[in-house]
């Protein structure tokens, strides 16, 4: 990073050598919480991506931010830390705190002025424990789902996890999360938390479990409300997947595309949607590749083969090749299986526009005619080459165990739109195009009947120019998106942690 990190006073913040931020000279704290340096450095190293809409905002000749405007970036190393740290400088401060580095507006790495960043890093620890007939894994705000499934492959165990390997886990459960591979048969991996711990806006370390008020918001609305230390999940048997087919076809032309989409998702939709023991996921690529992932739990009965013979059928009458078949036996395989794509998008920086939306029942004719027509035909896939269009199934198991704030708690269809490119390699002119091209797509789809946008907490941009978000489309109902405001108003009055990407709309 350029030079070694500072470790101040734990008052050191800009006010004078050894003083605590009121000024009073008084160390309330250890003196051990690492202060780093330079933030600049700091910045480059720990963001994953950088939003399309602030790659809009360059200096004059074009260069890119590089780096945060907060005045501090702290590093602790506990719960303990993390309290000291918040009592010891004045509430009129605002907190900002980065997890795995992927959140989609950059709200929290880039602050202000008057805030502070809590780089939650050095977090990392992952427990396993028994609780009667219940296996369970603690894991703290700094490990990425990497690190998780590592973890959990030989204990025989599985988890709900997301697909990207660098994505924080605490972060992914605390702003709603995405329904994944296996979430038709787990549910959601913020519904299997059983126990959390945070730290408040007044510094205090609160354990909270199902029990408290608090408890239900945390998971989906986490980052506005408190400082998330660690959260405790549990595990489901490894045997929950039986197996999945994977399909990989080539496709030359946009058209193609359309066309392949078109008989897939009535596949998906007529096949998959009303069978709670399978999944698939479709996704379409920059790269001139059709993904179709379908996963197979452990109470399908059948032929897995003539499950996936009718999407093999549509390839072979398009005259479109498969040019790879993959088969998996284990959770671990189907968990990894895109570690190595996502491997390849890289970016100096990595520019990143997430947008979703879904269907609260089974997709109609004219949704799916638009996801083909207008989504799959009209994203700039051409433009941002590492962009996707992934488009899965819902529901299953996620709409019987307990609500959390995310609209993928309601919907059993599910697009997601993921635009990515190499900003160096674009001027800001191009930039631009490809931020123009995803907000034509998303101004269209307010206006498809049955069609929700910016359901999910992880998955929006919630710095769009005229974003239509609403409370209610990030936490699922305007009744849960008003508790979530109330609890708001108790729990941090001065709205410390405003750096959340959904502050604007819970203020």
């Amino acid at each position: 990073m350029g030079s070694a990190p500072k470790k101040p006073e734990i008052g050191a913040f800009g006010f004078g050598e050894g003083s605590t931020p009121d000024g009073t000279g008084d160390d309330q704290g250890s003196g051990a919480i690492e202060c780093v340096e330079p933030k600049d450095a700091w910045l480059l190293q720990r963001t994953y991506c950088l939003s399309g809409n602030r790659l809009l905002r360059t200096s004059s000749d074009g260069s890119i931010p590089s780096t945060t405007c907060a005045r501090q970036v702290y590093r602790p190393r506990s719960a303990q830390e993390i309290a000291e740290l918040v009592r010891s400088i004045p509430a009129t401060i605002a907190i900002a705190c980065v997890g795995g580095g992927h959140e989609t507006s950059n709200a929290a790495m880039f602050a202000s002025s008057e805030a502070i960043v809590l780089d939650l890093v050095h977090l990392k620890s992952i427990a396993f424990h028994q609780e009667g007939e219940s296996s369970l894994v603690t894991v703290e705000a700094g490990v990425v789902f990497r690190e998780l499934v590592e973890a959990v492959k030989g204990r025989q165990a599985a988890l709900p996890v997301g697909t990207g390997p660098d994505v924080g886990v605490v972060g992914y459960i605390v702003n709603g999360g995405l329904s994944g591979y296996f979430s038709r048969r787990l549910g959601l991996l913020g519904q299997r938390v059983v126990r959390l711990t945070m730290v408040t806006a007044e510094g205090d370390i609160r354990v909270l479990t199902p029990e408290d008020d608090l408890f239900i918001a945390m998971l989906g609305a986490g980052s506005a409300l408190g400082i998330v230390v660690d959260v405790t999940i549990m595990m489901g048997p490894a045997s929950i997947l039986q197996s999945a087919e994977q399909r990989v076809v080539a496709y030359e032309t946009r058209e193609q595309a359309v066309a392949f989409a078109r008989g897939a998702l009535r596949i998906q939709r007529d096949s998959t949607l009303p069978n709670d023991s399978v999944s698939m996921e479709l996704v379409v690529t920059g790269t001139k590749a059709l993904v179709v992932t379908v996963v197979f739990y452990d109470a399908f009965k059948g032929s897995t083969a003539e499950f996936v013979k009718p999407l093999e059928a549509l390839a072979a009458s398009l005259n479109l090749s498969i040019v790879l078949k993959s088969h998996w036996s284990t959770w671990y395989e189907a968990a990894t299986a895109l570690w190595p794509v996502i491997a390849e998008m890289k970016g100096s920086p990595l520019g990143m526009l997430q947008h979703s939306m879904g269907t609260n029942g089974p997709p109609t004719d004219a949704v799916l005619d638009f996801i083909c027509d207008t989504v799959v035909a009209e994203a700039p896939l051409d433009q941002a080459q590492f962009s996707i269009v992934e488009i899965r199934t819902l529901g299953g198991a996620v709409l019987s165990q307990s609500e959390i704030p995310t609209g993928n708690c309601h919907h059993q269809f599910f697009v997601d739109l993921i635009t990515l490119y190499d900003a160096k390699a674009k001027t800001v002119a191009e930039r631009q195009e490809i931020a123009t091209l995803t907000q034509r797509v998303m101004e269209k789809a307010q206006h498809v009947d049955g069609l929700s946008l910016d359901f999910s907490g992880t998955h929006s941009q919630p710095d769009d120019v005229n974003s239509s978000v609403t409370a209610s489309g990030i936490f699922g109902t305007e009744a849960m998106a008003d508790s979530i405001r109330g609890l708001k108003k108790i729990v941090d009055p001065t709205n410390r942690f405003r750096f959340h990407p959904f502050a604007k709309i819970l203020g």
